[in-house]
């Protein structure tokens, strides 16, 4: 059977591939955070930590990036996962249709047309 709805199976894609682009951009910006936290230690002094601030202000940031970055991951991959579901669904569905409707038509032909119930007149 012909594939269909070629759109939807690009979107899929589309969304799966974005999905580990911005897993890929989360890491790096997360190693950035971690990196400007780092060179920032000895410079500034935070109230109340010192200059441990900056690199807590670097490994704080790091793991918001990160996390950030997994969970949009997550959601761009569940959202294209879910187009390839929807048309698995669809093209199983037609499938199905088809081989009944050849079931049916194949059984309609070994049996005689029924006659007219007892007591019919037309």
């Amino acid at each position: 059977m012909e594939k269909r709805f070629t759109a939807l199976r690009i979107i899929g894609t589309v969304l799966k591939v974005l999905a580990w682009v911005v897993l890929v951009l989360g890491v790096i910006g997360g190693i950035l955070m971690l990196l400007a936290g780092l060179g920032l230690g000895g410079q500034q002094e935070l109230p109340g930590l010192g200059r441990v601030g900056g690199l807590l202000g670097g490994l704080a940031m790091f793991f918001a990036v990160l996390v950030s970055a997994i969970i949009a991951f997550l959601f761009y991959y569940a959202a294209g996962e879910a187009v390839y579901l929807l048309l698995a669904i669809e093209e199983n569905t037609r499938r199905t249709a088809y081989f009944f409707q050849q079931q049916v038509s194949a059984r309609q032909a070994s049996y005689p047309p029924p006659g007219a119930p007892p007591g019919y007149r037309s």
